[in-house]
């Protein structure tokens, strides 16, 4: 979803600017390439080439030999929670809406950053999110094309990012057969297809034979092109076998619904999220928390109040003073908010309540349990968040 500039507080405008644009790969007209996502009806898909500036010129031509390991680079602050990310590719040089993008490498979870709740430090132009590997398969035509990365935001507004750049494919030439049962380029978020649900990083149903695997820290929905369900779902996974393994720097942990630690309170929270792109007819702020969300394929159920121990009786081994304290153990509300002295929150999640997370600066929450978490932004309301 895209929305214009809007002058507000600098409370806000933290954690806003800075949308990754991928590095390596070399993508295609590196100087004009903007950092937005996709636009939400799919008008750019794909590659954001139907923006009447980004088109499949300029740029380093990358040559790759098959059955070489190739980096995957970023350069942005807003990475919206991490997510899960594919590297892509198609022969088609330009590709088009109707091309057949295929899946040479996942990244299941943090990407394109590791442990972050929220944002990096605000900086468009840095350099410290992730830093990754892929394998080009070894067994596929030689030839040109264009390689892609896709990317689905954990937090934030529901959206699909993609870069993409001009590629030859180098050295002894496979089949074209190896090629075509590799899964095909999973698409959410814009026009007709499905969303991802918010809060959760994302397997997929098919990842391929390549897979880095960073899941178990903020719970798991599994995707596919027809949308994603709760918990880890995923398959073995097909294609030619030719990347086989998963990254070195990637976990072998799969959770299906992990309660978050500690450790997502680290950093940048970054629990306000604006989009900047293409502007709309009507500017607008939305503000996001960043307690994970549970990994439900539908939020159309609103779940039933569940009291803390201070006010009245409840099932759960809730603790803490009154509606307005901390919550520990089981709760049985699926997706309730606990807004703590209005400086910190918490989510019913899978069963259990999360650790307790501080706002973001310059912003309060509307204390007690409540299907919303009201969000206070330099003093004025900015928009109830609904469980």
């Amino acid at each position: 979803m895209f929305f214009a500039k809007t002058a507000i507080s600098a409370a806000l405008m933290a954690a806003v600017n800075g949308h990754m644009i991928m590095k390596t790969p070399t993508p295609f007209d590196p100087e004009h390439l903007n950092n937005s996502p996709l636009d939400a009806k799919g008008k750019d898909f794909p590659c954001k080439f139907a923006s009447g500036v980004y088109s499949a010129t300029g740029g380093t031509v990358n040559q790759y030999e098959l059955g070489s390991s190739q980096p995957l680079t970023f350069i942005g602050s807003a990475v919206h929670g991490g997510g899960s990310c594919q590297v892509v590719m198609t022969y088609d040089n330009p590709p088009t809406a109707d091309s057949k993008w295929k899946v040479i490498h996942s990244i299941e979870g943090g990407c394109p950053a590791k442990g972050q709740a929220g944002n990096l430090p605000e900086n468009s132009n840095g350099d410290g999110a992730g830093k990754y590997t892929f394998k080009v398969p070894s067994d596929i035509p030689t030839g040109k094309g264009t390689i892609g990365w896709t990317w689905f935001n954990r937090i934030g507004n529901r959206e699909m990012y993609m870069n993409c750049g001009p590629l030859e494919l180098t050295g002894q030439s496979g089949d074209q057969s190896n090629f075509d049962k590799l899964p095909d380029m999973v698409v959410l978020n814009i026009g007709s297809h499905p969303t991802t649900t918010e809060g959760v990083d994302y397997k997929f149903t098919d990842p391929g034979p390549s897979v880095e695997d960073n899941t178990g820290e903020f719970g798991v929905a599994t995707c596919s092109n027809d949308g994603c369900k709760p918990g880890d779902q995923s398959g073995s996974g097909s294609g030619s076998g030719s990347g086989s393994g998963s990254s070195s720097s990637g976990s072998a942990t799969t959770s299906a619904a992990a309660t978050p630690t500690s450790s997502q309170a680290a950093g940048n929270n970054g629990g306000v999220f604006l989009t900047t792109g293409t502007p709309s007819s009507s500017a607008a702020v939305t503000s996001t928390p960043v307690a994970s969300t549970p990994a439900t394929a539908s939020s159309s159920a609103v779940p039933t109040t569940t009291p803390s121990s201070g006010s009245g009786s409840g099932s759960g081994s809730n603790t803490g003073s009154g509606s307005a304290g901390a919550a520990s153990g089981a709760c049985s509300s699926e997706g309730m908010w606990n807004c703590i002295g209005g400086t910190s929150y918490q989510q019913c999640a899978s069963g259990e309540w999360s650790v307790a997370m501080p706002m973001a600066a310059g912003t309060k929450c509307t204390p007690g349990q409540s299907t919303d978490l009201g969000m206070i932004a330099a003093g004025r309301k900015v928009r109830a968040f609904r469980a």
